[in-house]
């Protein structure tokens, strides 16, 4: 079987989902392609897998810069304010304008590769509409499960870019995942409105770094609370670096009884960092992440949907610190779960952000609902079962 795989060309939304369905998909004996922009093309070159190139398909930063989108409003403040992500801005985006280039191009390429099978990264709307177009089967493997897919602005563009394509409109703002939706945390991460009957839900293999834990991290105290805290790839890129939050999540755990381990971003060397430097805080540029966090008592997180998936898999309780994007989405879900607590950016302070770090380290019960979900997750079929069940939809 033919299956073609659709991606936004962001590198965090092919990672930790796509590329390793594509690996277990070809190891089965599937003749697999992965289709993405450009600027992400060496990452599955990389992993040794067919690339199809849309050269049409920006990410949303080239986007930006190149003014064919405009920034969502308060962009500019974006790292001194949590930005919730407005249901109109992902509708003109993912599903407006980057869904129309990659459909086109996926059109094109499909002349050439003739998939059996599509399926696309749940962002990415332009498998689907291609998909739908060639009348071919297809699935959404959901890597951002908490975005705003049901809301009626996003069924209005679906709409107005299935009449380009000279589809017929859809009533159901799930059709694009009616059919197969794979998860990768159990159901009941899910809100009860956004599980749907397709749905399955699998569990993403550790992907173990070649080599082990950092030896200045092993070698840390152990006495106290390990306390994991990083806001992710993008923090850097942010207004001013996000260095005033950095600094106070810094400040405030060199003052708590904790060994405290901050990842300032890929591109911020600690020897170059100019804020607070506590004794009992570990300042790094990067972490092996989900490495440490099964070592972890605590995860202070920007709540990406990558990191929050593997602080649930290691049964890590969250401080979420939201930024942008549906991280509010993810973070208000870990504080209805009851495995983390929220915190906006604009409320940050010392003292509120040392007593949400005492609150879930000392009370034990966000740890216990954390450990509930870890032991769910560690009975979820693997990416292999994910693979029998999507090439079903094509039998």
């Amino acid at each position: 079987m033919r299956i073609l795989i659709t991606a936004q060309a962001i590198y965090s939304h092919l990672a930790p989902l796509v590329l390793p369905v594509a690996q277990r998909a070809r190891a089965a004996g599937h003749e697999v392609a992965v289709a993405t922009g450009p600027s992400v093309i060496e990452h599955v070159e990389k992993r040794g897998l067919t690339a199809l190139t849309l050269p049409h398909l920006q990410s949303m930063g080239e986007a930006f810069q190149s003014g064919e989108l405009q920034p969502p409003p308060g962009m500019e403040k974006a790292g001194s304010v949590t930005l919730e992500l407005a249901p109109d801005f992902f509708a003109a985006t993912f599903v407006g304008h980057l869904a129309e280039s990659s459909a086109q191009d996926l059109l094109e390429v499909a002349k050439d590769w003739q998939p059996d099978l599509i399926l696309h990264e749940s962002t990415e709307y332009g498998g689907y509409l291609a998909a739908e177009r060639l009348g071919i089967p297809h699935g959404a493997l959901d890597i951002a499960p908490m975005a705003p897919y049901a809301h009626p602005a996003v069924t209005k563009e679906l709409n107005r870019q299935r009449s380009k394509l000279g589809l017929a409109p859809v009533d159901d703002p799930w059709h694009p995942f009616r059919a197969f939706r794979a998860g990768v945390v159990p159901e009941d991460f899910y809100p009860t409105d956004s599980r749907l009957p397709n749905a399955r839900y699998y569990q993403v293999p550790a992907q173990t770094a070649q080599a082990g834990l950092d030896p200045a991290i092993a070698q840390l105290p152990s006495s106290r609370p390990l306390v994991l805290a990083t806001l992710g790839s993008n923090a850097t890129r942010l207004p001013g670096g996000a260095h005033t939050l950095l600094n106070t999540i810094i400040e405030t755990l060199g003052d708590l009884p904790v060994t405290g381990v901050v990842a300032l971003g890929a591109d911020r060397a600690p020897q170059q960092w100019d804020g607070a430097r506590p004794d009992n805080v570990h300042l790094t540029s990067f972490v092996q992440q989900e490495l440490l966090l099964r070592s972890s008592d605590m995860f202070l997180t920007h709540a990406g949907f990558n990191g929050t998936r593997e602080a649930l898999t290691a049964g890590v309780p969250m401080v979420a610190v939201p930024l942008f994007a549906e991280q509010s989405h993810n973070a208000s879900r870990l504080q209805e779960l009851g495995v983390g607590t929220r915190i906006d950016v604009q409320n940050v302070t010392h003292d509120s952000l040392a007593a949400a770090v005492r609150n879930v380290l000392d009370d034990r019960s966000y740890r216990f609902r954390a450990q509930g979900i870890q032991r769910r997750t560690h009975a979820l079929p693997d990416l292999d079962r994910l693979v029998k069940d999507a090439a079903a939809l094509a039998a």
